[in-house]
């Protein structure tokens, strides 16, 4: 009787075990999820908040009338007391295709405002870490960390929004490379070593930095093996941002169409009196061959950049960062008597899929639609900035790519 029992026990044990369910992770949702990364509490003086609200308002906007279902992730890192957003958090929006935003009816009309598109987000972390900062690696990285835990996503796209100088070095209380939180910024190879680790494996369809200057070679290089697609402004952009009311719908399809997108932002733009902007989007599966040829013109016109008159090639940066970016395109064009040489321009046009730019100026820098080439590069050396020249040496990795160490003595 005993062996019975024992055997009996056995034979209900293993059915048990062979009734559960092992744990899976849920499957990726189909198709690409966007993403967004904004960086408020900034600096005094360079106060980004309002603007960035409205773009989350915009954004809400345009998926309550989009004809498929979307998903957007949002990370908002918010000033103190913010009525909105007591924490940095991640909030989710989900659009159904049918007027629905979050399971219920998209907010319209007077009921469309940030307080009521901000109450209606699903979220879906927050962080209470008092020492909490959103430019810092390890927590940029743990952010999309739990992005992805959150909604697992065949792909994703990624907004960045926040204050940026580009490729330039971050300083805690002046320069931006990218974001400000508290006045605290990363730099962009530190950056891009984040994306790689979180996203590095294929599944991040484009990079959309609304954001000042980031439209320059030097990120987009970068970027090479951890985006297909950079999206930016290589001036200052302006502070309201990119007009997602016009053209989030774009981000959400399968084949962007990347020319309509800048014609969207350029066109709110232009529409304003005094507006300006540029828009560009760069497939960053080219940069290696962009660098290759960039580096074959340098040896080229080796001998004419010494003389060459920098006033006469367009460039990007106003104020301080005068001199920062120089338009790629028109630098050739210039060194070359007036035309881009041929060669040249068929591996900037691969490397460029889009680009368009508003005939009005910010400061001093005024862009022409005849000279943009969408995108700008610095030239060190020869324009007199060695703080800047010496962290190009030592950070950027266009540097080498280029071959500008030749040029280093000249």
């Amino acid at each position: 009787m005993k062996k019975i029992l024992i055997c009996l026990c056995s034979v209900l044990l293993l059915a048990a075990c062979s009734n559960e369910i092992p744990s899976e992770d849920p499957l990726p949702r189909k198709g690409r999820t966007i993403l967004a990364y904004l960086v408020s509490n900034n600096q005094a003086g360079g106060d980004l908040d309002s603007y960035l609200k409205k773009n989350v308002l915009w954004m809400y906007e345009s998926m309550s009338s989009l004809k498929d279902s979307c998903s957007l992730l949002l990370y908002y890192r918010p000033k103190a007391g913010d009525p909105y957003v007591t924490a940095p958090s991640i909030l989710e929006f989900v659009s159904d295709g049918h007027g629905n935003i979050n399971s219920m009816p998209a907010l319209q009309g007077a009921e469309l405002t940030e307080a009521n598109v901000f109450q209606s987000a699903i979220v879906r972390k927050s962080y209470t870490d008092p020492e909490h900062n959103a430019v810092d690696p390890v927590i940029i990285a743990q952010v999309f960390k739990d992005m992805q835990k959150a909604v697992p996503s065949e792909t994703y796209g990624l907004i960045f929004g926040s204050h940026a100088t580009g490729w330039m070095e971050a300083n805690q209380t002046v320069g931006r490379a990218f974001g400000d939180d508290n006045a605290y910024s990363i730099n962009v190879p530190e950056l891009a070593a984040v994306l790689q680790e979180g996203f590095g494996n294929g599944i991040l369809d484009f990079v959309l930095f609304d954001a000042c200057m980031m439209g320059t070679a030097e990120v987009a290089y970068e970027l090479r093996d951890v985006t297909h697609y950079c999206i930016a402004s290589v001036m200052e952009t302006p502070a309201g941002g990119f007009p997602y009311q016009r053209l989030f719908a774009y981000l959400t399809e399968d084949d962007i169409r990347f020319q309509e997108l800048c014609a969207a932002f350029t066109g709110y733009y232009s529409s304003m009196t005094g507006g300006w902007g540029t828009c560009a989007v760069v497939d960053c599966t080219q940069m290696n061959d962009l660098a290759t040829a960039v580096r074959n013109e340098l040896l080229a016109f080796a001998d004419s950049i010494p003389t060459l008159s920098f006033d006469d090639v367009q460039q990007y940066g106003a104020g301080s960062y005068h001199d920062f970016s120089y338009d790629v395109g028109d630098f050739f064009r210039v060194l070359n008597g007036g035309t881009i040489p041929t060669d040249f321009q068929e591996v900037l046009n691969r490397a460029v899929v889009a680009k368009d730019c508003v005939n009005g100026g910010f400061k001093e820098v005024r862009p022409d639609s005849d000279r943009f080439c969408g995108i700008g590069m610095y030239i060190p050396y020869y324009t007199s900035h060695d703080r800047w020249d010496a962290y190009y040496e030592s950070s950027i990795t266009w540097y080498d790519a280029v071959g500008w160490e030749a040029f280093r003595n000249n």
